[in-house]
């Protein structure tokens, strides 16, 4: 494995300059940030990415009474923009799927409404160098099904942001036939058991609304305390159950939503759907008690892993039991090198108060005391039935005590010892890099030791997430650095600086440093709402 720190800063205020905090990322950079987005859902370092669906019937783009009033759910949206992203897909082709092409497409009539501008404008911050916005918008439909009561759907990341809206077309709609219907989903690997079932597990939350569907909700519908004219899809708008299924086979509460019971006859596209194979597959939901979650699971997991032919995604993540966050290498004021950083803990259910203790590749052993503050996360781990905890220990150890290091251990009472890798020949200092965010500029400064490293192969890439016309989603530029020795407080240290004029950032910019062409270290600038 090898070692890769990156930055990432709170939201604290208005000031030009922000400062830097880099950190080792395991097991690299993209794996690390949406794992803190899955696990990190509440309380100590909670990711912010929960905060929309929390609690689950939250509509993150209004507050207050215009909000509730809405009776608009983001969780349902997240799931709405990941099928439409998906259904376009082309799997004899090869092409599309979950690739956020659809940011492009919102002007098309098959995709009006609110849900993808309202989606894309929360995930923009969190899109860097390492999350593409195509993962964000997966990990939004596994978010919304379990923070919102169903079970977690495994999450694959590595998706790749289309850089154009794709040229297929065929999103079904109020008033598909339904053999136009089947055919779209044949065409993204989905037969017709599949389609209703899928139909079904995404139509277990939301509403169709009187304000963006007038072909299917009557404007009546519209009221002071329903101002989109809401019909739900069942009695449970911000749960993911299986009663949009019992209700629509024991005709009972919504019966299925407004695209079964629509005033329009023509927009019942849900109902044709249902009633295709003679009920069959709702029948066989509706029996299947929790079995529909795991339906829905494997239903989801489909849906989010259509890609593009050549985009290979990678294993799927799972929750980190042992995770060091924060650990950096940098200067202090009194010029010492220090190695700083935090041991995530992830208890199934109440902390331990067994010891937990960090030993360094030359023998150098820590026992760590934890902070107080306590998170909370959303997986239930080890058949647990409470929500598992985190639990942070923080350790600053001087450089001195460290030199030649190349990895360390974190051990604690309970869990298999885990080992991470560290190097410390180049490394880029936070504390004197910053961003200029009023006048563009990046300032970065690195330290490499005198001997063991050649100067002259070391060089610094900086990639900046900025919008770009025809859509919310940003694409990053990439631009060099040119760096000169300056002075050094250390007599076997140098230092090297350089700055790079950037464009305005939508979020975190990525600083990577390069020996030979590797990758030693990377730094993440202005992270905003979306770092640690």
């Amino acid at each position: 494995m090898r070692a890769i720190s990156g930055l990432a800063v709170p939201l604290l205020g208005a000031a030009v300059y922000k400062p830097a905090a880099a950190m080792f990322y395991y097991p690299n950079p993209m794996v690390s940030h949406l794992e803190h987005i899955l696990v990190d859902n509440w309380g100590a370092y909670a990711s912010n990415f929960s905060s929309a669906i929390t609690p689950c019937e939250n509509y993150v783009t209004e507050v207050g009474l215009p909000a509730i009033n809405s009776h608009r759910t983001t969780a349902a949206q997240w799931i709405r923009v990941a099928f439409h992203d998906f259904v376009t897909a082309n799997i004899t082709a090869g092409t599309g799927g979950i690739d956020a092409s659809i940011s492009f497409e919102t002007a098309r009539e098959e995709n009006k409404g609110s849900a993808f501008n309202d989606s894309f404008t929360f995930w923009q911050p969190f899109v860097n160098d390492f999350v593409s916005m195509a993962d964000l918008l997966a990990v939004g439909t596994v978010m919304s099904v379990n923070l919102c009561g169903g079970k977690y759907v495994p999450y694959s990341p590595g998706r790749i942001d289309a850089t154009a809206a794709d040229p297929t077309t065929g999103v079904p709609e109020p008033d598909t036939s339904l053999e136009e219907t089947l055919a779209e989903f044949e065409r993204a690997g989905f037969n017709q058991s599949d389609a209703i079932g899928l139909t079904a597990c995404g139509h277990t939350m939301g509403s169709v609304h009187a304000g963006g569907f007038p072909e299917v909700v009557e404007q009546s519908q519209i009221t002071p305390n329903n101002t989109n004219g809401a019909v739900n899809f069942d009695d449970t708008r911000a749960v993911f159950d299986q009663a949009v299924v019992h209700e629509y086979v024991d005709w009972t509460g919504q019966k299925g939503g407004a695209l079964v019971t629509s005033y329009n006859e023509t927009s019942r596209s849900d109902l044709r759907l249902y009633v295709s194979d003679g009920n069959k597959t709702m029948l066989d939901l509706y029996a299947s008690g929790d079995g529909f979650q795991d339906t829905c699971v494997g239903l989801l997991q489909r849906m989010i892993n259509t890609v593009p032919s050549d985009v290979q995604l990678q294993p799927a993540i799972s929750p980190a039991f042992i995770k060091p966050i924060n650990v950096t290498w940098d200067v202090t004021a009194e010029q010492h090198l220090i190695l700083s950083g935090k041991i995530r803990m992830l208890y199934a259910g109440e902390i331990s108060d067994g010891p937990v203790s960090i030993t360094f590749s030359n023998g150098y052993t820590e026992s760590l005391v934890p902070e107080d503050g306590l998170g909370t996360s959303v997986f239930k781990l080890t058949d647990a039935h409470t929500n598992a905890t985190t639990q942070y220990f923080p350790f600053s150890i001087s450089r001195s005590t460290l030199i030649g290091v190349t990895s360390f251990t974190v051990a604690a009472e309970g869990f298999e010892p885990q080992d991470f890798d560290i190097q410390d020949a180049a490394f880029i200092l936070p504390s004197l890099s910053s961003i200029d965010t009023a006048n563009g500029l990046v300032s970065v400064t690195l330290a490499a030791g005198r001997s063991g490293s050649d100067p002259s192969q070391l060089s610094i890439q900086i990639a900046t997430p900025i919008l770009q016309p025809l859509t919310l989603v940003p694409k990053i530029e990439r631009t060099a650095v040119q760096l000169a020795e300056v002075q050094s407080p250390f007599r076997d240290i140098g230092y090297w600086s350089g700055s790079a004029a950037v464009e305005q950032p939508t979020g975190a910019v990525s600083v990577t440093l390069l020996s030979s062409g590797t990758v030693v270290d990377t730094l993440l600038l202005d992270a905003g709402v979306a770092g640690w």
